[in-house]
């Protein structure tokens, strides 16, 4: 059964506070990370895709059905010298929520981390 999210607004994660890596993946010799960290006092999650080739693509995918339809957030086209994460998306406690990075790399396949 699927629940509502209180929020699909995205943000940018500069600013969060205690940040770090909640599941990664190494990747054709990058590594796809979901991040997570406090944004003025609420988590958000965020996809980073370190060792990043112009034109790889990250986003953020969320499931509110514990898994069985997921839909992307913040998809972004890395472009040289460009950022190479994603903006945050708000984390919710709900059991049957979940969130995970994905890339289809330039000169690859598409990946995905674990959920969180």
């Amino acid at each position: 059964m699927s629940v509502t999210t209180r929020q699909d607004q995205l943000v940018d994660p500069t600013p969060a506070t205690d940040k770090k890596n909640v599941e990664s993946a190494v990747v054709e010799g990058r590594t796809l990370e979901l991040r997570v960290g406090n944004i003025n006092g609420v988590q958000h999650v965020w996809t980073r895709l370190t060792k990043a080739k112009a034109g790889d693509v990250i986003w953020i995918e969320r499931t509110t059905d514990g898994g069985a339809h997921w839909k992307a957030f913040g998809k972004r086209t890395i472009t040289a010298g460009g950022r190479n994460y994603t903006d945050a998306l708000r984390t919710d406690p709900s059991d049957q929520v979940r969130m995970r990075a994905h890339t289809d790399l330039k000169d690859g396949d598409a990946y995905q981390t674990a959920p969180f």
